[in-house]
């Protein structure tokens, strides 16, 4: 009796532990993307808005879900997220203090009016991991 009882409880809990293990590993690397008008000293994301002017710079920032992801890349687009519509494409953004990957987008002559987007993936891989929308007006 003792030794089933023994034997259940050891297979719960490597259940358990592989059931975790697969969920912490296969969700998301990168969370909680926004876009903003600032960033503070640490590079921590402040004054977070969706609407912007044509002469604003966009700062984007996005959490770090994971200890081992330490670099990322981060695609603007003009419009809805689609490889047609791509404005910049910044690769190899690290990681700050903070635990946050930012980057900013400043156009010298401003930025169209209109809808935009932008995603952040892990550094070299395909899957996008988060993303955010945001409008300019005049």
């Amino acid at each position: 009796m003792k030794k089933i009882v023994i034997t259940i409880l050891a297979a719960l809990f490597l259940f358990a532990g592989v059931f975790f293990t697969y969920e912490y590993i296969t969700d998301q690397k990168i969370v909680d993307g926004v876009v903003s008008k600032s960033i503070d000293g640490k590079g921590k994301p402040v004054d977070i808005t969706t609407e912007f002017s044509p002469d604003d710079t966009i700062y984007f920032g996005a959490k770090a879900n994971r200890f081992w992801i330490k670099k990322a890349e981060v695609v603007w687009y003009k419009g809805e997220i689609a490889t047609a519509n791509r404005l910049l494409v910044e690769e190899g953004i690290e990681l700050n203090k903070a635990g946050y990957f930012t980057t900013e987008l400043s156009v010298p002559e401003g930025l169209d009016e209109g809808h935009y987007s932008v995603t952040i993936y892990v550094d070299g891989k395909k899957i996008r991991e988060t993303d955010t929308e945001f409008d300019i007006k005049k």
